[in-house]
């Protein structure tokens, strides 16, 4: 035993003596050992935490450390240089994309799975399919009120609520589902998805935008407890069509028609670090996670599961 303690003691030695350093002499992260610190679209919370746990229990000698924020404040992390690895549910614009370039460098972008957006309903709102077109006048105000949905509807005034002002939910609304118009004056915006959940479980009117993935892993509790505070409206093309939800299968089937891309961007400048090995693992052996996390993988066979909408 103590002939194998020695070993393993001059095996760590000459690993540490033989590391790669940066200019103070401290050992450099490499795919699968040591620590970097990275930011993570909030809305990605649920998932991302799982896959750290799994990856840091795997690589003992490798630390993730996540900051879940909105997604501007993740970008301008990568942009100032606080943080070389971001997770967020879009791309590099092509002035940022031209910032690295002027560094000398494109930082990786790797697709990781496909989230969706999800309206939360109160548990006393009977009106729990939206037609596309609904959906795109509650967001820029043209429906603002529940008897516009439904003329039998009892509740009153539409309340719509988001996740955070800088959050890639927002900023997906605006972009991707009302092609850049004014939005509702009646939005307003909280500080995260699950302060959503909550307002909207107390607020009859209220209608919230979140990210799927806050509600798509069904076998995790806080999922479940959340699923008995509010309701998950169903979309549907067009009055008279069947509405599905944001879940996995529909995504995969395209019924579900606000379908985002995950996206894990490295912008350490070494090809070998801890930033590499992550977003590598993310888009293979994770996949398995985002599969059961209810996400719809970007990089695996998807096994299509029966969801009730």
């Amino acid at each position: 035993m103590l002939r194998k303690l020695l070993i393993f003691t001059i095996l760590t030695l000459l690993w540490i003596s033989c590391a790669e350093r940066d200019k103070s002499g401290k050992a450099l992260d490499t795919i699968t050992t040591g620590e970097i610190t990275i930011a993570v679209e909030e809305g990605y919370k649920p998932v991302i935490a799982s896959c750290i746990d799994v990856f840091d229990s795997i690589y003992r000698t490798a630390k993730i450390i996540p900051h879940y924020v909105s997604e501007g404040e993740a970008v301008n992390s990568l942009i100032q240089d606080s943080v070389q690895v971001i997770i967020i549910g879009r791309q590099l614009t092509s002035k940022e994309a031209e910032y690295f370039k002027s560094r000398g460098f494109s930082p990786p972008t790797t697709p990781i799975a496909y989230d969706a957006l999800a309206f939360v309903l109160n548990p006393s709102n009977m009106d729990t399919v939206l037609t596309i077109q609904q959906v795109k006048d509650i967001l820029i105000g043209k429906i603002t009120a529940w008897k516009d949905v439904n003329p039998k509807s009892k509740l009153g005034t539409l309340q719509l609520v988001f996740d955070n002002p800088g959050s890639g939910t927002l900023r997906y609304v605006r972009d991707s589902v009302v092609g850049g118009q004014e939005l509702s004056k009646q939005a307003s915006a909280l500080k995260n998805n699950e302060e959503v959940i909550e307002y909207v479980s107390k607020n009859k009117n209220a209608i919230g935008v979140i990210s799927a993935n806050w509600i798509s892993d069904t076998d995790d509790g806080g999922v479940q407890k959340f699923m008995r505070e509010i309701r998950i409206a169903d979309v549907a093309k067009e009055t008279g069509k069947e509405g599905y939800g944001p879940y996995q299968a529909f995504l995969a089937t395209g019924d579900y028609p606000f379908k985002r891309t995950i996206y894990i961007i490295n912008a350490q400048a070494r090809r070998n670090g801890l930033g590499a090995g992550f977003a590598s693992y993310l888009a293979k052996d994770g996949q398995r996670i985002m599969l059961k996390d209810g996400l719809l993988p970007a990089n695996a066979v998807t096994r299509l599961i029966k969801s009730s909408h």
